[in-house]
């Protein structure tokens, strides 16, 4: 299997952490992936290197919102070599 090294990719989920309100739309950030619990939960780091968990699903392959842009696929992100 292929292995591949940390997922950079884009999300709209809310971090309440960094000013976002829950439930209404947040801004489109750039995130690298951290790591994946094998199941649906991810950890993330922003740009400006504020770290959160969400669910994969709200991971994105290009800049986008939920439902207008492809999520990248939890296949690719279990392949993840941890570095």
């Amino acid at each position: 299997m292929k292995r591949c090294k940390l997922i950079k990719c884009w999300t709209d989920y809310p971090m309440v952490e960094l000013g976002d309100v829950s439930g209404q739309k947040a801004p489109i950030r750039h995130v690298t992936v951290l790591s994946f619990d094998g199941n649906k939960y991810v950890k993330v780091r922003t740009d400006d290197g504020h770290e959160t968990e969400f669910k994969a699903g709200y991971l994105y392959r290009a800049k986008g919102r939920y439902g207008d842009v492809k999520h990248v696929n939890p296949r690719k992100i279990d392949r993840m070599i941890n570095v």
